[in-house]
Order: structure tokens, then sequence, then C-alpha cells
């Protein structure tokens, strides 16, 4: 089958372009589903709404700092080895700062202690010189970091750990409300974008085992050393362009319908009409919902699954101030309301005398939804009088709210069941997205997994397709 749009076929009075697969959605998950097509032979379509590429990791050029700003601060693990390899592929990874262990500095009643691993040791050595944390606190997390470890908390408690909150299973292995607070939710906060007494604890536990548990490099954090869509959108819009992928931009799906047990009609906000041998949707689970035909049984069931999904807010706060506050290019707060804050000036080496641009990352950021800019300033303000003593004395030359509504699925108790498999029970139609079941959290690294193993099974599905109808598949290779 061709992919030129000349090809075209009539059926049911439409007259359909001729497809192998499209994509929709060209954000993280699409993106990588894309380029594993290109590597197995098939030239996919993507269709993305946007002008660019790159999903809910993007930037874009501030008014009034003229400044290149993401649209919520992203950190990357050491552990999200696909996301890494994605990079590579696209030619941006030596873009990103990763250091070779955890080292962070922690902020509490104004005492800093840092969490600080070692190559020889591991992350242990991080937990015993955390001095936020008694000894017998610290002796008390290691316990249970080593029953995780060493799989004690196995199968058999498994059901229940999807019951329940990891802050109530944390405490019902002896961890103290005050180890909770100042070790764990630290962790589980800016990584599932949830509150630690939100989080399912069988999704936490396996969080911990991939990040904390393995080699001292899994828990590195990293740093975008530019903006988000110079690092993903632009360099994969030009990847796919330049290697035989079809990106169509500015259009999105307002509906697609089986047509029979191997193909798929698609049309598209420009007018387009695709027909499609497979499809993978790689949307959020409430734009899916809303283009699914309703008189299709299988989609309406499909439908009523996405319904249930439950969602988690992140508000990014950036100030410009008029002479560097900050000496630190990272700080974690467990107090004073600002979480995670990030020197954007010395991560992206854009320092210039008479500027320094602050970003303070807010998860799980829903008591700040309702309130106005000014409000949020009015509320962070004292925060970072009493983070940064510098700032009571320097003039803040500018500054941007960001809120994301819908910035990440709540992985809580019960959601488990809603996180779909990437086949369906509808033929040719494949998920794709950090919210489908990946078994990681909601972030950039399960969205790229999602999307290679997406893009393996419309390989099988093809191949498989043209065995059925007797005849060789030249697009598989």
């Amino acid at each position: 089958m061709g992919n030129p749009i000349s090809d075209q076929v009539m059926v049911a009075g439409a007259n359909l372009e001729l497809r192998d697969v499209v994509i929709f959605g060209g954000g993280l998950a699409g993106i990588a589903a894309a380029i594993q097509l290109l590597d197995r032979g098939i030239k996919p379509t993507l269709v993305e709404r946007r002008p660019f590429l790159g999903g809910r990791a993007f930037s874009f050029a501030d008014q009034s700092s003229g400044e290149e700003i993401d649209n919520g601060q992203h950190v990357i693990l050491g552990v999200c080895y696909q996301f890494l390899e994605l990079l590579k592929r696209l030619g941006t990874h030596q873009d990103l700062e990763l250091g070779p262990t955890l080292e962070v500095p922690v902020s509490l009643d104004s005492r800093i202690s840092m969490l600080r691993a070692d190559r020889i040791f591991g992350n242990a050595a991080a937990l015993l010189g955390y001095r936020h944390l008694s000894v017998m606190d610290r002796l008390a997390v290691a316990r249970v970091l080593a029953g995780m470890k060493f799989a004690r908390y196995g199968c058999c408690e498994e059901e229940d750990q999807k019951s329940i909150t990891f802050a109530k299973w944390l405490s019902a292995y002896g961890q103290s409300d005050e180890t909770i607070k100042r070790f764990w939710s630290m962790f589980i906060l800016p990584v599932f974008n949830c509150r630690i007494d939100e989080v399912a604890a069988y999704d936490a536990i396996g969080f911990t085992r991939a990040a904390l548990l393995g080699r001292a490099s899994d828990a590195a954090v990293g740093y975008p050393k530019k903006g988000l869509s110079s690092l993903i959108g632009h360099p994969a819009f030009e990847y796919l362009s330049t290697n035989g992928a079809e990106v169509i931009s500015r259009a999105s799906v307002d509906s697609f319908a089986p047509l029979d047990e191997s193909s798929f009609e698609v049309q598209l906000s420009n007018g387009q009409n695709l027909r499609a041998d497979a499809v993978i949707s790689a949307l959020t689970p409430n734009v899916l919902k809303g283009i699914l035909p309703k008189s299709d049984a299988r989609c309406a069931r499909l439908a009523s699954k996405l319904a249930e999904f439950r969602y988690s807010p992140i508000v990014a706060v950036h100030l410009w101030y008029e002479r560097p506050v900050m000496n630190e290019r990272v700080k974690a707060f467990l107090d004073l309301d600002l979480q995670w804050v990030f020197n954007d000036s010395a991560l992206r080496n854009t320092s210039r005398p008479g500027r320094q641009h602050i970003v303070i990352s807010l998860s799980a950021a829903d008591e700040w939804l309702s309130l106005s800019k000014q409000q949020v300033l009015d509320r962070i303000k004292p925060a970072m009088n009493a983070a940064f003593p510098r700032v009571r004395t320097t003039r803040l030359l500018n500054s941007s709210v960001l809120k994301t509504l819908e910035a990440t699925i709540k992985i809580e108790p019960g959601s488990q069941k809603l996180r779909l498999a990437t086949v369906t029970d509808i033929p040719g139609l494949f998920l794709a997205g950090d919210w489908i079941d990946t078994g990681l959290p909601a972030t950039m690294e399960g969205a790229v997994q999602s999307g290679n193993a997406a893009a393996m099974q419309v390989t099988d599905w093809l191949r498989n397709s043209s065995a059925r109808l007797g005849h060789s598949d030249d697009r598989v290779s």
C-alpha cells in the first residue's frame, strides 16, 4: 500500500486518502511511535493539532523577558533509559545535564542537608548523610528500602498495595509522619504529581525500586539546558520529515471510526479524510474520549473507561530578578510552599549582568488553581524572602504564572484498573501515552515507552494482517 496523498479509494461514498498507519498526537508518545515505525520500514502519518510537536513538553517565547521558557519545569532521572535514547536519536542528548548520581540540597527551617549519593556506596550514602531525619528514622527508612529491594513486600500483597495510599502503607511499616513528609514525599510529589496521601502504594513502590534501589546513576537528576521545544519538538519534526514520515500539523482529529476489521476512516479538522490500516492514539484520555464514535459499542465501552480518569495540575512560577538571589542550581524545600526551585539562568547558562531567572515548580497544585496571578505572587513572595534573603532587597523585573490544569492523571488507589493496555479490543487501534499501563508514573519516560511499545504492536498487526490476506507485506522490514 502506498503512502502518497494521490493514492485514494472510494469507501462509503467518501474520497479517502490511503495511509498505512496514522498516529493521533505529536507528544512524546506519538514521536516515539513514529520513529520506531520508521525503523521498521513503515512511514506513518502523524497528526498534531498544534503547529509544533512535543505535546505537554514545550516551550515558548516569553513576551516580557524575551526568553524561551518551558510550560513547566521538567526533570529527568537517570533511570529514564528510553527517553534518553530518544534524545540521542534526535541529536539533543548533549543538551541535557545529567549528573553521575543523586545530588540535591534540601531545605527545612533554613537548614540545608544534601541528599548526595556515592558511586561506590550508591543511594544508601544519601540516606546516611540526610540530616533532616533522626538516626532512628533513617534506620527505619533503610529497613523499608531493604524490604522493597529484596521483595519482602511481594506479589502476595500487590492487591492490597493497589487499594491503599503510599502514606498509609508506609505508616503500616513503621514510618513516622515526619519521615513520610521529610523523605518519602520529597520524591513522590514531583514524580507522580500527587500528594503522598493520594498515590497508590503499588505504583510508588514500583517507582522506588526502579529509581532508588538500582544503580546510583538511576537516581541522578537531569535538567534540560535549553527549552523543551528545542530539546524535543523542533528536532523531532525535522527527524520525522527528513526520514519519510508525514507530519500534518495545525490539524486535529475530528472523528474516526472502524470501516471494517482491517481499516479506519479518519476525518481531520483541515478537511482531509484518511483511510488507515492501523491507528495509534497518543492522545490524552479526555481528548480520545471526545472523538470515539458513540455508535460503535466497543468504542463506547472504551470511552466509558476513559471518562473515569482524574487529573492533577502543575503550576510553574517564573521570576526574573535584577541581580542573582540564588546560588544553587536547584533546591528542594520541605516547607515554605516552594517545593522545588530551579536557577534557570545557571541551568541553561544564560546568566547575564542585571538578571536572574528563577522557576518554582508546584506539583499537585489544586489549591493554587483558583488564585489569580497576583495572588500567586503574593503567596510566593514571603516564601522567597525567607528562602533567599537577597530577594528582600532585589527588584522583581518580570514574572509569569503558568497553570497546566490536567498535567497528569492521578495515579491513586483503584486507578490501576483504568490504565489500559496498548492493544485494544478494537482491531487495529492501539493506545500510547503516559497514562496507559506502562508500570510507570505518568512521566516523559512512560510516554516514550508507550510509544515504542505501540509501534512494535502495530508492526506485528500489519504483518499478521497481510498473512491473513495471503500476500506479502513490503511495508514491514
